[in-house]
Parts: C-alpha cells; sequence; structure tokens
C-alpha cells in the first residue's frame, strides 16, 4: 500500500526502527490499511486478498513467534492449519484412518467467507484468555480495525480478519479452537485444516444430528455464518476434503483438482503467453513439482501417462 518493496525495507528499517519500536512500547503505532486484492478461488469464485505492508509484516510476524508457543499446545490435536510440524496430507491421513475404522458418513460443514465474517469482539474475548498485556491486546485489535485500501480509497474494518498477513493463521486457529474443544467434548472424530473440517460419524442419522448442533454451535456463539448449500451430510466416499477424495483403501486426488490442473497447464504452455522460452520452463517445472508435492500421497498412478502425453 506505501509503495515499499521487500528488498527496500531493510535499509529503511535501519533509519526509522527506532522511532517504530518506540511508537510500539508508547501504544502510538497505527498499522497502515491493507492493499485489498481479488483472486480467483481454485473451486470458482474469488477471494479477497489483503496485503499489509513489509513493516507491518515483520511487526505481525515477531508477534506471531511469541504467540504461538502460548497457545499452540493447547490447541486440538485434530487442528493441523498453520501449525508447526502438521500440515494438510497428515490431515488427510486423519480422515483415512477414522474412515478405516468405520465411520462412513462425512458431516462436511462449510463456513462462508469466515475471515470476512470474524466479530472482532469475539475472537479478542478468546486471545484475551491466554494474552493479559493491555499492549498488546490493543496492538492486535489496531491490526483488525486497520482498514483496508481499494483503487486509492481507504475503507474501514468492522468485522473480518485481513486474509495475507501472518498473523491471521494463529488467531484463525485461536477462534476455532472452542469448536474443536466443543467436538472433543462430545467425543466426535473430525479433522481441520483452518475453516475447513469435516466430521466423520457412523451412519447418515447422527450426521444429520451432528450438524444440526454444530451449525447451532458456530452461528450462536462464534457468530460465524455456515453456507447451508454447500455444508452438507454425504458419504465418506463422497466427500472433497483439501482437494482429496476417498475411496475405500485409498487417497486420490479430486476430479477438480485434475481439472485445475490440466487448466494451468494448458496456460503455462499457450502459444499466446508472451514470455520466454527459459520463463515458460521455469514456471512449469515450478508448477509441476509444486502439485507433485502436495499429492504425493495418493498412490494413484494411471491418469499419469497419459497426462504426460
Amino acid at each position: 500500500m506505501d509503495g515499499v518493496v521487500i528488498e527496500a525495507y531493510p535499509d529503511l528499517a535501519k533509519q526509522h526502527w527506532p522511532s517504530v519500536r518506540q511508537a510500539i512500547l508508547d501504544e502510538t503505532y497505527k498499522p497502515s490499511p491493507v492493499l485489498r486484492v481479488v483472486i480467483e478461488k481454485p473451486g470458482g469464485g474469488e477471494r479477497l486478498l489483503s496485503i499489509p505492508t513489509v513493516q507491518d509484516r515483520v511487526i505481525q510476524e515477531a508477534r506471531v513467534q511469541v504467540l504461538t508457543p502460548i497457545f499452540d499446545p493447547g490447541f486440538s490435536n485434530s487442528s493441523f492449519g498453520y501449525r508447526p510440524g502438521k500440515s494438510a496430507q497428515d490431515a488427510v491421513q486423519q480422515v483415512k484412518r477414522y474412515i478405516k475404522q468405520g465411520l462412513h458418513q462425512a458431516v462436511d460443514v462449510d463456513l462462508s467467507k469466515f475471515f470476512d465474517t470474524v466479530s472482532h469482539d469475539v475472537l479478542m474475548s478468546r486471545v484475551s484468555r491466554k494474552i493479559h498485556d493491555k499492549r498488546l491486546l490493543k496492538l492486535i485489535g489496531r491490526f483488525l480495525r486497520a482498514g483496508f485500501m481499494i483503487d486509492g480509497q481507504c475503507y474501514p474494518t468492522r468485522v473480518g480478519m485481513p486474509q495475507g498477513g501472518p498473523l491471521s493463521p494463529l488467531l484463525s486457529n485461536v477462534l476455532l479452537d472452542d469448536p474443536d474443544k466443543e467436538l472433543e467434548y462430545r467425543g466426535h472424530c473430525f479433522t481441520r485444516y483452518c475453516d475447513d473440517f469435516v466430521i466423520l460419524v457412523g451412519s447418515q442419522r447422527a450426521g444429520e444430528r451432528v450438524m444440526d448442533s454444530i451449525t447451532r454451535y458456530l452461528e450462536r456463539p462464534l457468530k460465524l455464518t455456515v453456507n447451508a448449500t454447500k455444508s452438507k451430510v454425504v458419504k465418506a466416499t463422497e466427500a472433497e476434503f483439501l482437494s482429496f477424495t476417498f475411496t475405500g483403501k485409498r487417497i486420490l486426488w479430486s476430479e477438480k483438482s485434475l481439472q485445475r490442473f490440466k487448466r494451468k497447464i494448458f496456460k503455462l504452455t499457450s502459444r499466446s503467453w508472451g514470455v520466454s522460452m527459459d520463463y515458460r520452463l521455469r514456471k512449469h517445472a515450478e508448477y509441476i513439482r509444486g502439485w507433485m508435492g502436495y499429492f504425493r500421497i495418493t498412490g494413484y498412478y494411471r491418469p499419469i501417462p497419459q497426462l504426460d502425453q
């Protein structure tokens, strides 16, 4: 938003950091508005991405490195998103284990625009359970209310977290730890990766009952919105979680993710893309390595020869 790129920041920090540090200690530091951009979601639709200034990212990351050891040890073992030593692949493997145990119905809960609808009061009440330093709480609140800029115009932020800064992933886990603990108290088997989670149960009737109760819990105390259109109770073999599907003993990539892969390869190899061949090959290789790295746990190779052709 301020036009300062990462490469230029170290020299600026040498000049201005003492005054920034003092402003933080004096409780007068005001984060800059984030730059709001719209990106396409892999499954269709749009997502609002918020880009903080480099300085605000540095300060947020410093907070995260202090807050993570305080909050993370208390998080549920079934929470995998943005946590040290945990990954999306670990979350998918846990779902597979639950299915092998005979839990063949999946309660697939979709939170509508989670990052854009978080209540600041509800979130800060959860943060303050373990953080009692008023200066730190005030600074976190200022990051939440810093506002955003679109086309040079600034707007206030009354709800939501800026999705794009280092602090938001940790805060999302702090807020969603409440439903994690509620599900554990009820004895349910579930897996959550940030705001994407699935609950495994033994029957359709049990799944519908769990869907009703967890929807009430999310919408009343936490003031979140469950997307009734996308949330559903289905057979575990029909569920899609983090772009994976499950059949019997195997984990597969979803058909949607395969189609996205093909579209991306067509785009990277398009003759109308006016870039050098070296750049094209580098981006092509980066994307394929990333895709293979993410879906490496599938063990499903039948379509690969045809894709190579």
